[in-house]
């Protein structure tokens, strides 16, 4: 008799023990779940409105904004946007010091595709949401002074006594790769990096001079007065979305 009692009580602790892990497994994978499930949205976003801090914290300091299209057909969404700023708000104090009256003025445009695997968003066509690929245009357009050196006849150069206004412009077209980490519904952090090619010209406002063509460069053009080439383009940053 004892011998069957204590089997009993054996066999309930085991019994009981069991069950307090599968309960204790079953709520952390329940716990697990929760934690992991993405934001809900009440209507897929058609448009989402953009700011781009990274851009203010530039050479340039442009403050750039604008918008992405993710009409509900195809598989592509299309994105604008349009920066200004002033060589007096740089932060960069060399270039704020030499160049405080510089114009600034930027535009973006690019065609993104999405790939994204998130779900439930693979069945909202893939857009606005997760990671993309986008082909961009960039053009920015700079103003400026500039004091041009006078080649003497000893062969010597002295600076010019008046300084000339000079109209500076990059082009590029870059392949960008990205992501938007979706905090809420109503907020995305768009985050992408890209390379491409760019072309830059500058040039007088005001009289005709030869420009000197620069060898293809690797790193970033040098804003020489007078000057055109091509260069290797590269971009990164970092939008605030607002999804509508």
């Amino acid at each position: 008799m004892p011998k069957r009692i204590l089997f009993f009580l054996l066999s309930t602790l085991l019994s009981l023990t069991a069950y307090s892990q599968f309960n204790s497994l079953e709520q952390e994978e329940v716990g697990l779940a929760t934690r992991k499930k993405p934001v809900s949205f009440s209507h897929q976003p058609f448009l989402l409105l953009k700011i781009t801090p990274s851009a203010f914290l530039g050479r340039d300091n442009v403050f750039q904004y604008g918008v992405e299209l993710a009409p509900p057909f195809g598989k592509f969404s299309f994105g604008f946007d349009y920066g200004k700023g002033k060589g007096s708000g740089s932060l960069n104090k060399e270039h704020k010091a030499a160049h405080p009256e510089q114009e600034t003025k930027i535009i973006r445009g690019e065609i993104r595709g999405y790939f994204s695997d998130w779900y439930p968003f693979y069945a909202l066509d893939k857009k606005p949401f997760g990671r993309y690929y986008s082909l961009e245009y960039v053009q920015k357009d700079i103003s400026y002074t500039s004091i041009p050196d006078i080649l003497l006849y000893t062969g010597m150069t002295v600076p010019a006594a008046t300084e000339v206004n000079v109209a500076y412009q990059e082009r590029a077209l870059h392949v960008k790769f990205g992501n938007h980490f979706i905090i809420t519904r109503w907020f995305f952090i768009d985050a992408f990096a890209g390379i491409g090619i760019g072309q830059y010209d500058a040039k007088p406002a005001e009289f005709e001079y030869e420009q000197v063509t620069n060898k293809f460069s690797f790193k970033r053009p040098v804003r020489e007065f007078n000057t055109k080439g091509l260069f290797l383009s590269k971009t990164a940053g970092f939008r605030l979305c607002l999804p509508i």
